[in-house]
């Protein structure tokens, strides 16, 4: 009774946490460029019933007999990097990536994080921002320019004092795996892997697209359905923790 007790506890600590995951999700599927997440589960060791310690393989094969899980948890959670729909608006500061490829931006200490959220303004020193206010990498528009165009390969042109003039390229970076990057909160990641640095529209990275935002990719459906099949599994789980309780009370109570 105390494995079930055990057991049922890791299960309702992994709903959990598969909970909190789905609602982030949804808090966030009004998010340009959020990515969505997922939680992977993994069977604890189980044990062979009416044997003690390791369960064992002898004789090259599984020899072993009747086997008591030892409940789940959660071995990680991975994100989804799948596109997401294209959100025209027409403001000229605002970036979307078609294809692979991620934004770096720098943070006041000089870390680098990476987004797929376009939506960029202008500080006074010229530089374009996020809404947190880092710094697009490599990227610095000469104050009181107008007409500012971004060409799908990332090259940048303004209008100064009449003259049409080039102020920078916009790079991006692409991993080989979504487990290059961790979540690292307001919609940036930080790179475990190396990223590679591209032009958009070159081979292997995507193309730029000025005035439109890339929404998130979050499947409402996906989301509501994953969140009842949780709550339910959670409600599984607390009933089989009180029926061994109750079990585990009955036995102590019993008397010779």
């Amino acid at each position: 009774m105390l494995r079930t007790i055990a057991g049922s506890a890791s299960a309702l600590n992994a709903q959990q946490i598969k909970t909190d995951t789905i609602a982030n999700n949804l808090a966030n599927i009004n998010t340009a460029g959020y990515k969505k997440s997922r939680a992977d589960f993994t069977e604890l060791i189980g044990q062979e019933l009416g044997s003690s310690g390791m369960p064992v393989a002898t004789g090259g094969r599984d020899q072993r007999g009747p086997m008591v899980g030892g409940g789940a948890t959660v071995s990680g959670i991975a994100n989804n990097l799948t596109s997401g729909q294209p959100l025209e608006n027409r403001r000229p500061l605002d970036l979307a990536v078609f294809g692979e490829g991620f934004f770096k931006v720098v943070l006041p200490g000089g870390e680098e994080r990476y987004t797929r959220d376009g939506t960029f303004s202008l500080d006074a020193n010229g530089n374009m921002t996020t809404p947190g206010g880092y710094k697009l990498a490599g990227i610095r528009i000469p104050p009181g320019s107008a007409d500012i165009t971004i060409a799908a390969d990332g090259k940048i042109s303004v209008n100064e004092t009449g003259k049409i003039t080039g102020a920078g390229q916009v790079k991006i970076y692409r991993f080989n795996s979504a487990s290059a990057l961790k979540a690292e909160g307001e919609n940036l990641f930080s790179a475990v892997g190396v990223a590679l640095e591209g032009i958009p529209g070159s081979k292997g990275f995507g193309m730029l697209r000025q005035g439109c935002l890339e929404a998130s990719n979050v499947d409402l459906t996906e989301e509501m359905a994953g969140l009842i099949e949780a709550r339910r599994a959670y409600s599984f789980s607390a009933r089989i923790m009180r029926t061994a309780d109750e079990m585990f009370g009955l036995a102590n109570n019993l008397r010779k």
